[in-house]
């Protein structure tokens, strides 16, 4: 009797260690995400913000910078997995998920400057093992204004 009630409490205690090292393994591959996408943000803004011109095409933007140099951000296939890059071929996300829905709009500010909103979501489905708690999406956007020069 005793050596069942040990067994059955050891299996709990073993279960709920399983849980909680799963759940951590998530949020650090979320934080890890997290950032990609942040860090992509950031980049195609700042790249934006002080540009002299853009033109979207919905799912890539073309920027011209104030030398003159043009830069298309759009989605690129890389060995299977989809990540958002410039056309230089500089990758803007990692490989710890695809990127996907990549959207860009632009319309003409109140004060003559170009106001472009950019969307795109990062998804780990199909690069997880199949554990249901590994699969996630995570969507980013974000607004920029073109300086006025």
């Amino acid at each position: 009797m005793v050596a069942g009630i040990m067994a059955l409490f050891s299996l709990t205690l073993i279960g709920v260690f399983l849980a909680t090292v799963r759940s951590g393994g998530k949020s650090q591959l979320a934080q890890a995400v997290h950032q990609e996408g942040d860090f992509a943000l950031k980049r195609i803004g700042s790249t934006i913000r002080s540009s002299q011109a853009v033109s979207c095409a919905g799912d890539e933007i073309n920027v011209t910078t104030s030398s003159g140099a043009e830069i298309i951000f759009s989605l690129v296939a890389d060995g299977g997995l989809t990540r958002v890059a410039s056309d230089s071929s500089n990758f803007l996300t990692g490989k710890l998920a695809e990127a996907g829905s990549l959207n860009f709009s632009c319309y003409q500010g109140t004060l003559g400057n170009q106001v472009v909103t950019i969307s795109f979501e990062l998804n780990t489905h199909p690069l997880s093992s199949g554990q249901v708690q590994e699969q996630f999406q995570q969507e980013f956007a974000t607004s920029v204004s073109t300086r006025q020069y």
